[in-house]
């Protein structure tokens, strides 16, 4: 089998692309910050994650989607060992089928997603998976609204919370080819209380350099400036 192995980029490059895994080919997922997009496949909207009802907004059920490939958002995954973080700036809000409202809840949020138990690598396989107790590894994000609101993870029906890589078809997920991930989020003060629907598909887009507290923002301009290229 051959091995599709992404390294560091250049400094002078903001982000290296994973390139497409051909038949019988594997990504393999190396320690380091990679750069996040949408998931093709993700059939809600255009976006990385989805958290319903995060507020209760209407009497009906609120759609909140948010835009990984949206100008105004850079979304990290940080990949080390037994340690995996999604994190960043993203834009988003309540999702109408077709478009975004424009009200108090569209805008930029900050969220950071930490798993910390668990994380191992997928038996038999080169993926990545996060596979603890339910609701155990924890997170948060802050809304437009400035309110901070409590993240955890959630096992799905397929044993785990948050799984990394392309399968173990090597075919990608859903067929992306590349590295993607997927799994399930649960939001609120109660942990136990099942909020549907609540979940992670993004793709990688590639390494990238580490993120400094103050490099952050310069980032997120090299990273859209060299997607623009593109």
């Amino acid at each position: 089998m051959k091995r599709m192995i992404v390294s560091v980029a250049a400094p002078a490059a903001a982000v290296a692309l994973l390139g497409a895994a051909g038949p019988a080919s594997a990504a393999v997922i190396e320690p380091g910050f990679y750069a996040l997009g949408n998931h093709p496949a993700f059939q809600a909207g255009p976006a990385g994650m989805q958290l319903d009802e995060l507020y209760n907004a209407t009497a009906d059920h609120d759609r909140f989607l948010f835009d990984f490939d949206h100008p105004q958002s850079l979304v990290i995954l940080e990949v080390s060992p037994g340690i995996l973080r999604v994190f960043g700036t993203v834009w988003g809000g309540r999702w109408n089928f077709n478009l975004f409202w424009n009200d108090q809840y569209r805008g930029v949020y900050t969220f950071n997603m930490s798993y910390t138990i668990g994380v191992q690598q997928v038996p038999g396989d080169d993926d990545l998976w996060v596979n603890g107790p339910n609701n155990i590894n924890t997170g948060w994000i802050t809304t437009p609204l400035g309110d901070t609101i409590p993240l955890y993870d959630e096992r799905g029906n397929f044993g785990f919370s948050l799984r990394l890589g392309d399968e173990d078809h090597d075919d990608g997920h859903l067929f992306f080819p590349g590295v993607s991930g997927w799994g399930w989020l649960n939001h609120g003060d109660n942990p136990t209380l099942h909020r549907p629907i609540g979940d992670f598909l993004f793709v990688s887009r590639g390494l990238i350099p580490a993120p400094g507290a103050g490099s952050l923002a310069l980032l997120g301009a090299s990273f859209f400036a060299s997607r623009r290229r593109r």
